[in-house]
């Protein structure tokens, strides 16, 4: 009987690797590994399987963010058949491969275990295929709720990005239908910093939204790129909390809360160097059933250094000042090059986050315009929603002032970082 580890939850569910006697598997995200997972919380070898002489050891591989058993994290653990392990957003178990169905009564499985599903294709496997008009070309990222590919658009002659969602988010066809509803209602919104929506639709077990394909990079390749190109000038990073300020004032007025800016989520565009807020149609499609799928009670979704404190402890009551959190997070990285609080620790960082008072940004760089630090990014970074700006409106307001003191322009494209 053939031995395998299959993904019961994560992003790419249903995936199974066989494994035999005398084999080492080197699970991870990256290309060093054996399967490539496409977890964004998993290191590039997280752990390795390794089966000797009918024994299966688990060995951690000096991930980031360690490797658990049973809820506690484990250097070496003996994985016994049906036991399950968590490496990133992604649960493994390692069982024996069944070669018959299993016994059933009237109809009904018996000890109360679930019909079996078909088995979803890994979403990497549509590069080559289409959905509606898009062709999908190739994989340009991937996160806990999909993925996006660059796609061609054969009926309209353009280039488009389309996000696939993983299934585990509308597993159902009421909410594959619900969630066709919520991006459909957002095809009238047209705004410069706002990735625009051209299409939403559901394809078998995917659902999808086709979306204007940005020729640029994200917040996060330039604050990586940092290191080694050196501070960025305060003046880009204000333009850049402009343009996301925009962002969230069209938000605002269409009472769309994002809950989770962060530089993945936000592309600048090498040809004019404007910033554009990527997946906000998503936010509003995910609301109501889906949202509560993506961020269960207690759950910590997202980029915890870019979370606002509410945000770590759920998304009950949370508004557009968590959103103004999240900018003021983003800006702050991108003056200093790094986000207001650091942890290897998930429970230090959270607590960080929650309680510590983060470094002024001066602090690392001098030049930094001290009208700019103190009103608009340490007032956007308060723990308090209530001592934030309360609105966008209120945000850009700020930012105007910094710009008119400074005789700034927020379409001045020269950015040099």
């Amino acid at each position: 009987m053939q031995c395998q580890l299959v993904i019961v939850a994560g992003p790419e569910k249903g995936r199974t690797f066989p494994i035999e006697d005398g084999q080492t598997l080197a699970i991870g995200r990256g290309q060093a590994s054996d399967t490539q997972i496409n977890d964004p919380r998993m290191s590039r070898v997280h752990c390795r399987v390794q089966m000797d002489g009918g024994k299966v050891i688990l060995l951690d591989a000096g991930s980031s963010s360690g490797t658990f058993v049973a809820g506690e994290k484990t250097v070496q653990h003996e994985l016994k058949p049906g036991e399950m392990f968590q490496v990133g957003d992604t649960r493994i178990r390692y069982q024996f491969e069944s070669t018959h169905e299993p016994t059933t009564l009237g109809g009904e499985q018996l000890l109360g275990r679930p019909k079996p599903q078909p088995k979803v294709p890994p979403l990497k496997d549509l590069v080559g295929q289409s959905l509606h008009n898009y062709r999908l070309d190739e994989i340009i990222t991937a996160g806990t709720s999909g993925m996006v590919f660059k796609a061609y658009d054969t009926e309209n002659d353009r280039v488009a990005a389309v996000k696939v969602l993983t299934p585990d988010f509308t597993n159902s066809e009421e909410q594959k239908e619900r969630f066709v509803r919520g991006m459909k209602t957002m095809l009238p919104i047209r705004h410069s910093n706002i990735v625009q929506l051209y299409h939403a639709g559901k394809k078998g077990p995917y659902c999808y939204a086709a979306m204007e394909y940005v020729d640029g990079e994200s917040l996060t390749q330039v604050i990586d790129r940092m290191g080694f190109a050196g501070m960025l000038d305060w003046r880009e990073v204000w333009r850049v909390a402009v343009h996301i300020g925009r962002a969230l004032a069209e938000a605002y007025d269409q009472k769309i809360i994002h809950r989770n800016v962060t530089p993945t989520n936000i592309l600048r565009r090498h040809k004019d160097k404007a910033c554009l807020l990527g997946d906000l149609m998503l936010a509003k499609a995910l609301e109501g059933t889906l949202a509560k799928q993506v961020t269960q009670p207690g759950q910590i979704v997202g980029d915890v250094p870019y979370m606002s404190p509410e945000r770590t402890r759920g998304s009950e009551g949370v508004d557009c000042r968590s959103d103004i959190y999240g900018l003021g997070a983003t800006v702050y990285a991108l003056l200093t090059g790094k986000p207001p609080f650091e942890s290897k620790s998930l429970p230090e960082l959270i607590r960080l986050v929650r309680e510590a008072a983060p470094v002024k940004p001066r602090e690392h760089q001098l030049s930094i315009n001290e009208m700019f630090q103190d009103h608009v990014v340490m007032r956007a970074l308060e723990k308090d929603p209530r001592d934030r700006h309360q609105t966008p409106a209120e945000l850009l307001r700020d930012l105007d002032r910094v710009g008119k003191f400074n005789s700034l322009d927020a379409d001045w494209s020269e950015w040099v970082g």
